[in-house]
């Protein structure tokens, strides 16, 4: 092939192409200034380049502007706030208090000592840890997603951190033998303001914390079962640019397309930054009653447009490089909606989103 050259427009001057990437990162372009590169180019409104590179900064609600930077998105289940673009005047002073309690635990230095200490004692040899936060309601879905692991042989028990949000829970979890992170960790007192609700913002602060720490994480919620193992995806070298990777949300509202309840997040800088974010904004869980919408108006906003994110096949039957099997929501137990009716030996897993009756859907 022919030689590639870059010139500089300022002074005509020729670099040659270079064999590799490693190569091209290390050379230096002749540019005057970099104001040269866009003069000829119109000035962008609300343009903010600090926020399309991220800066590895983790953003607040007043930055993010969450209200404002979801118009022109999905219309059904959007935040909404007349008052002030980035929410704090909207919500609730009692949901804004009781997210700054756990990002204030997030940040205390002698709690993130000591939980960082038993988070190395407890996984000295992996790189990726299985993460649930769960309370009294929900343990027993936690129980089913150990006990099934075993009986597939799967070892999800060594891999496996589970956040309790009342002692109740965390006396049930340290009797199974688990490693369970105890509510104070996260400040989690009771009485709770949501038992969801509050579980999902320490499984955000948790979840920020162990990508900090440098280890893979997949995030799930207890009422979800495995049918395969499909922490292989961290190792797919096809993925290996992919920061966070979804269940999907089969929806077009605010809510979707990506689904909270499965998330596989890799350690990257982009995904440190975004999660350490979402704490930062997870007073607006309690605001939406819901954690999923606020999971994906960030996801969607401009801030975050360099982070790497897909969601994993849910019905399609793709092998290998793509996701492979199928990650399935499972709703009615008798099939009339089509995806219990999808399970088969390509199944990776199913979540039993929302409702009641799990246990009747699990059988």
């Amino acid at each position: 092939a022919g030689a590639v050259v870059i010139v500089s427009e300022s002074n005509g001057t020729a670099t040659p192409s270079f064999d590799s990437m490693d190569e091209f990162d290390t050379a230096t372009v002749a540019v005057d200034t970099e104001a040269e590169l866009y003069r000829n180019e119109p000035p962008l409104k609300d343009h903010a380049p600090e926020g399309y590179s991220m800066n590895n900064r983790v953003q607040t609600l007043r930055e993010l502007k969450m209200c404002e930077a979801s118009k022109g998105g999905p219309k059904g289940r959007a935040l909404k706030c007349e008052k002030d673009p980035s929410c704090i005047e909207c919500v609730p002073k009692k949901f804004l208090e009781r997210a700054q309690s756990a990002i204030d635990a997030f940040k205390d230095e002698t709690l993130r000592k000591e939980r960082r200490k038993k988070i190395r004692e407890w996984f000295p040899d992996t790189t990726t840890i299985i993460l649930i936060a769960t309370d009294r309601h929900f343990v027993k879905y936690l129980l089913n997603f150990v006990c099934t692991s075993k009986y597939r042989n799967f070892n999800v028990a060594s891999k496996l951190l589970v956040v309790a949000t009342d002692i109740e829970t965390y006396n049930i979890a340290v009797s199974k033998n688990l490693k369970v992170a105890k509510p104070s960790f996260y400040n989690l007192t009771m009485p709770l303001q949501s038992a969801f609700l509050d579980t999902m913002v320490a499984v955000t602060a948790a979840a920020a914390e162990i990508t900090q720490m440098g280890y893979n994480v997949c995030i799930q919620d207890a009422d979800v079962t495995w049918f395969r193992n499909p922490l292989w995806l961290f190792a797919q070298p096809s993925l290996a640019s992919v920061d966070l990777m979804f269940q999907l949300a089969p929806r077009w509202d605010a809510q979707g397309v990506a689904n909270t309840g499965f998330i596989l997040a890799r350690a990257t800088e982009r995904t440190k930054t975004f999660l350490s974010s979402l704490l930062h904004i997870s007073s607006l869980y309690y605001w939406a009653r819901d954690d999923q919408v606020i999971w994906n108006s960030l996801l969607r906003h401009w801030t975050f447009s360099q982070l790497h994110w897909q969601t994993l096949p849910r019905r399609l039957k793709i092998a290998g490089a793509n996701g492979g099997g199928r990650y399935m929501d499972l709703h009615t137990g008798n099939g009339f909606d089509g995806t219990a009716r999808w399970i088969d030996n390509k199944t990776v897993i199913v979540h039993t989103v929302a409702g009641d009756s799990k246990e009747e859907r699990f059988k």
